[in-house]
């Protein structure tokens, strides 16, 4: 089990939680298959303002993507890495001649805004915001706090409200970073990620079911 999400192939589950859960595996393309996942909800589409052939287009390319990278457990540990670079070319690709400007700018946006403890833990967002080393450390210990309480909410065996247990996550997780920086940082944070995303997200779960 444990094997089959650090190897990424997430895009075989249209559940946008799975996906951003474990977005910071070193061995897959990150970037671009939490924007796909977010792409294939409905409320993502609706804010970027996607067309229904789009949308279509869309759910027909990742269903596609899901079928390649699946094929690379097969592969040995070695080749796994150029496969999975090919992939995430692939998906640049795809996003910057499905998406306008406008529409890519702001899923860049609910990118970062759904990987926030991961983010945060980057030495390139260390450099942007200036992050003393405290709060780097602070950053860590939040992200690691916030990826077992993910694991949690997705592995464990009480099913129940999965949707709102997320959602009280999260904003526990927002609270907690905004007092860990300081008011110019948070300024800073707020003019990257954009206005934050209100719509639901749809939480299946029989996907997850089939993979336990």
């Amino acid at each position: 089990m444990r094997t089959f999400w650090k190897s990424a192939v997430i895009l075989a589950l249209p559940a946008i939680w799975t996906g951003l859960a474990w977005a910071q595996e070193p061995h897959h393309p990150e970037g671009t298959t939490v924007k796909l996942l977010l792409l294939r909800q409905k409320s993502v589409q609706k804010e970027l303002d996607v067309s229904a052939d789009v949308a279509k287009k869309v759910m027909e390319f990742t269903d596609k993507e899901a079928e390649a990278a699946g094929k690379v457990l097969a592969m040995p540990k070695a080749k796994r890495k150029k496969v999975f670079e090919e992939l995430e070319e692939k998906n640049k690709q795809f996003l910057a001649t499905t998406l306008n400007a406008k529409q890519n700018k702001r899923l860049d946006q609910l990118y970062l805004q759904f990987t926030a403890p991961y983010q945060l833990t980057k030495a390139e967002t260390a450099k942007a915001l200036n992050l003393t080393d405290e709060q780097q450390q602070k950053f860590k210990e939040l992200h690691k706090e916030h990826r077992k309480e993910m694991g949690d909410i997705l592995f464990g065996k009480d099913a129940e409200g999965r949707a709102e247990k997320f959602t009280k996550l999260r904003e526990k997780t927002r609270v907690r970073i905004l007092s860990i920086l300081t008011e110019k940082q948070q300024a800073q944070a707020r003019e990257a990620v954009g206005a934050p995303f209100k719509g639901e997200l749809m939480f299946e779960e029989h996907e997850l079911s089939k993979k336990k």
